[in-house]
């Protein structure tokens, strides 16, 4: 009897054991990105910060403030800004903004309105940036909200008025960069002495003092708010801390999976949660491959996410900045849903709490795009091809659009599906002005038209005439378009979409 007792004790072990994610890729490698996710297609996130107090972007980016007013090079304008307005970064330095972060006017119940009001199915919140500070209640730190600037719980209270409104919550860390983040400081000078050695780190290499540092804050996001998104940027990559970090990044992820297959969220192969990485720091099929402001050239067998920003210079909030008009973020979050990616679109508050106008305006357009053209995105599935057309997005060549602009002509189209493969969806990008949209992706012996059993403009009134042949699927246009940005038509097949 003892050996039976045994031998099911150990089968229970077993059992449990195949229930959780070990910490190698190839455990790991297991892993599916959960349906809400793959359905929600658009959320936003907010960079927001003690950096937020400047609000310079000078050369580079507001949100690096605190890295570039301790370079004393003669080209950086962070430094020659902040000595003439703050006086010399010894005597005033990054830490001495803290007191003037006091987030007084911020309504987190806003936020989310205006989030739910753009369309965006999950919120994420930049808890930890390069600079240090944590914008949360930490256990490990005494430089975070609650303690310090606007002594809040920033997470906490986003993340309670996101889920009261049915968002799906997402933090944002930054923290391994911050090892070097402050590197102009021990090299030109500055405001360094130990008692702040918890915000600028110690300049030195990836010590065990740092790297439990990096572990104790990084986790005890997972612990304390248990988000379903967590977006990592790319210093955990840099040739200083790469070893270091070896064998960490699947530790993190294996640990995070876990605590959500624990808290009911999935089960190992689908935990439920989304982990976001850049670069070659792991496999794709490890998580959710995040591309700041790029993508993928065409339809990628994984799910994948853009993040990407309102305004072209600074992600946090700059007085100064240029910003990517209503119409280029629509398409451009046609363009990322066509190729199976989930667009994350950062706004920048100021540090009082308010939003400006060039964010708000934009996210209402968004939204007012989104209510009348939403079945298109969300809950979408991609066509065998993206689309058609001269204009190619990718991560490769996103510095000539960031310089240029998207200029997206008539003959760009996007296509997406329903999740039941029986609704196509064709997204013009531009109206034509001729009267018809040609499709010529659709056209006769690359696309079966007898499937077809009706095409209608999204938002609009009636069916369309169409017709097939050798040049494309030919659509006549309504006047006017029943949208301001893209328009859509949908294409309602008798059984499943042709593949």
């Amino acid at each position: 009897m003892k050996i039976i007792l045994s031998m099911v004790c150990f089968a229970s072990v077993l059992t449990a054991e195949a229930q959780r994610y070990e910490p190698t890729q190839e455990s790991l490698k297991n892993y599916q990105a959960p349906e809400w996710y793959q359905d929600a297609k658009f959320g936003v996130w907010a960079h927001w910060g003690v950096y937020s107090v400047p609000a310079f972007g000078g050369t580079h980016a507001a949100e690096w403030y605190p890295r570039h007013m301790y370079d004393a090079s003669n080209a950086n304008w962070h430094y020659e800004h902040h000595k003439k307005t703050y006086g010399p970064n010894t005597e005033f330095g990054y830490k001495d903004f803290i007191p003037m972060f006091k987030a007084e006017k911020w309504e987190p119940e806003a936020w989310i309105d205006l989030a739910v009001d753009a369309g965006a199915k999950f919120y994420t919140v930049v808890a930890q940036h390069h600079d240090g500070f944590a914008m949360y209640d930490s256990e490990h730190t005494h430089w975070d909200s609650m303690e310090m600037g606007p002594k809040r719980d920033i997470v906490g209270e986003l993340f309670e008025a996101a889920r009261k409104k049915g968002l799906k919550t997402g933090v944002g860390n930054h923290f391994a960069f911050n090892l070097e983040y402050y590197e102009h400081m021990f090299e030109d000078g500055g405001d360094w002495a130990p008692e702040y050695q918890d915000l600028y780190g110690h300049g030195g290499e990836p010590d065990e003092w740092y790297m439990n540092r990096w572990w104790n804050r990084t986790s005890e996001l997972v612990t304390k708010y248990s988000p379903d998104l967590y977006y990592f940027d790319w210093g955990w990559n840099r040739p200083k801390v790469k070893e270091a970090f070896d064998g960490q990044r699947e530790r993190f992820a294996a640990f995070y999976y876990n605590h959500a297959i624990e808290n009911g969220k999935g089960s190992v192969g689908n935990p439920g949660v989304v982990m976001n990485f850049k670069g070659r720091t792991l496999p794709a099929e490890c998580g959710v491959h995040d591309y700041e402001r790029g993508g993928k050239a065409t339809v990628s067998p994984l799910v994948w996410q853009c993040d990407t920003s309102i305004s072209k210079h600074s992600w946090s909030y700059s007085t100064k900045d240029e910003y990517w008009s209503s119409d280029e973020l629509v398409d451009s979050l046609i363009d990322v849903v066509s190729k199976n990616g989930v667009m994350m679109l950062n706004f920048g508050p100021r540090a009082d709490g308010t939003i400006p106008e060039e964010y708000t305006t934009r996210l209402h357009d968004i939204g007012n795009w989104l209510k009348t053209n939403g079945e298109v995105i969300y809950a979408t599935r991609p066509f065998r091809i993206h689309g058609e057309g001269p204009t190619v997005k990718t991560s490769e060549n996103r510095k000539q659009i960031h310089d240029h602009g998207y200029n997206y002509t008539a003959e760009d189209i996007r296509f997406t599906r329903s999740k039941d493969n029986k609704t196509l969806y064709i997204i013009a990008l531009a109206w034509p002005e001729s009267g018809e949209l040609v499709v010529k992706s659709l056209r006769k012996g690359e696309f079966d038209a007898s499937s077809i059993r009706s095409v209608s403009m999204v938002g609009g009134s009636g069916s369309n005439e169409w017709k097939q042949d050798s040049e494309g699927l030919k659509i006549k246009l309504p006047k006017p378009p029943a949208s301001d940005y893209a328009h859509a038509f949908k294409v309602v097949c008798k059984d499943l979409v042709p593949r």
